[in-house]
């Protein structure tokens, strides 16, 4: 089997177990909590939320925040669902060289040039973590919009005031290392800042964090968590809005004119956008040959490192006329002792530049324009 096909496969299992637990979750909340569906309806519909007419006596404010922060969640992914399912299947080798990449300010305003409205990010392999005490493992995330005042969820589109993730994550059983259950972590990101830190990023998360995360009392452990979460996330979102990003959607469906006998089902399959399947094998190659340690003159040790890439990085550019347009670069990693490399290996590590596709297959994916505003397909929206 083609490595590739293997690895849609994979990312095709992964998203399937998101799409059924949510479900079940949606189901669980309106069987057992009628009074929250119009609130479900208003968080997925990307409506103003107003606060239920009727809640039952035993429900504490502690307890209604917490189901409401649970039908946030059920909400997100109903949004992705209804704007296309579109998932970005992330070659494992650049996802890697992503997660190392490092950064100091963040422009606020890239996040206007993701290419897609409401994807979800599928992680070929998970980040570990430290969740209230045990060990967790990332397996990837949804993007969407937020209005704090009045608050509602929306769509990632020039209306939000901010940028949000929904962390999908696997708790692990402290014994045998078994997934034991599925949780979720939402965090907002300070996009309407011209630029920002880790810091400021982890800061602001934390100040708009959901209920749960206010009750607890040690701090340190939560701000961490965070950290862990958004340091990573956000290089993903940076190089999906760089220039020189390496996405590639799946061949182009053709639109038929007959006409059809029934409507299409909102249970479609997912729409795979390869992120990285060029750069990231040759990267891994690259890597791989020249991964060990020679011998040399010129250290102390008598050993000379063998050639290999340093973390690649974000680099902002100031371009057209009198340098007032900023574009944002990821810089692949570079090599070091270059000349040590065999000659019969590629050292490739340029991404090479695609123009993404402005289309939409099935014309209800809700796309994005060059420009970041909403995109004539969006008329076609189940």
């Amino acid at each position: 089997m083609p490595n590739s096909h293997a690895r849609a496969l994979r990312t095709y299992d992964i998203n399937e177990v998101f799409v059924q637990e949510l479900k079940a979750r949606e189901g669980q909340l309106r069987s057992n909590h009628v009074w929250i569906a119009p609130v479900l309806d208003q968080l997925s519909g990307g409506r103003v939320v107003t606060p239920p007419r009727y809640v039952p006596a035993r429900f504490t404010l502690a307890d209604q925040a917490d189901l409401i922060d649970e039908a946030s969640h059920v909400g997100i992914y109903r949004m992705w669902a209804r704007r296309g399912r579109v998932t970005f299947d992330v070659n494992e080798h650049l996802a890697a060289e992503l997660y190392r990449s490092t950064y100091k300010e963040l422009p606020g305003r890239i996040f206007d040039h993701l290419p897609y409205i409401n994807p979800l990010v599928v992680l070929p392999d998970p980040w570990p973590i430290r969740y209230q005490g045990s060990d967790g493992l990332v397996r990837g995330f949804f993007v969407h919009g937020y209005n704090q005042l009045p608050e509602r969820q929306t769509y990632t589109d020039e209306d939000i005031e901010g940028l949000g993730l929904l962390f999908v994550i696997d708790l692990l059983d402290d014994d045998t290392g078994e997934v034991r259950q599925q949780t979720y972590i939402r965090l907002h990101v300070p996009t309407g800042l011209r630029q920002f830190t880790l810091k400021q990023a982890v800061g602001f998360a934390a100040a708009r964090a959901e209920a749960r995360w206010a009750r607890t009392p040690e701090e340190k452990p939560v701000l961490a968590l965070f950290e862990a979460l958004l340091k990573p996330a956000l290089s993903i979102l940076v190089y999906l809005c760089c220039d020189n990003r390496d996405v590639v959607e799946p061949p182009v469906v053709k639109p038929t004119r007959k006409k059809r006998k029934r409507p299409v089902q909102r249970d479609r399959d997912p729409f795979f956008v390869e992120v990285g399947w060029r750069v990231g094998p040759r990267l891994h190659a690259a890597r791989r040959a020249a991964g060990r340690v020679t011998e040399g003159d010129g250290v102390p040790s008598g050993v000379q490192r063998a050639p290999h890439q340093r973390a690649g990085h974000f680099h902002r550019y100031w371009t057209g006329r009198k340098r007032t347009q900023e574009v944002t670069m990821f810089v692949e990693p570079h090599w070091v002792n270059f000349h040590l490399l065999p000659e019969d290996v590629d050292p490739i590590t340029t991404v090479v530049p695609v123009d993404p596709q402005r289309h939409d297959p099935l014309r209800r994916r809700g796309l994005r324009s060059r420009t970041g505003k909403l995109s004539k397909a969006l008329t076609y929206a189940a």
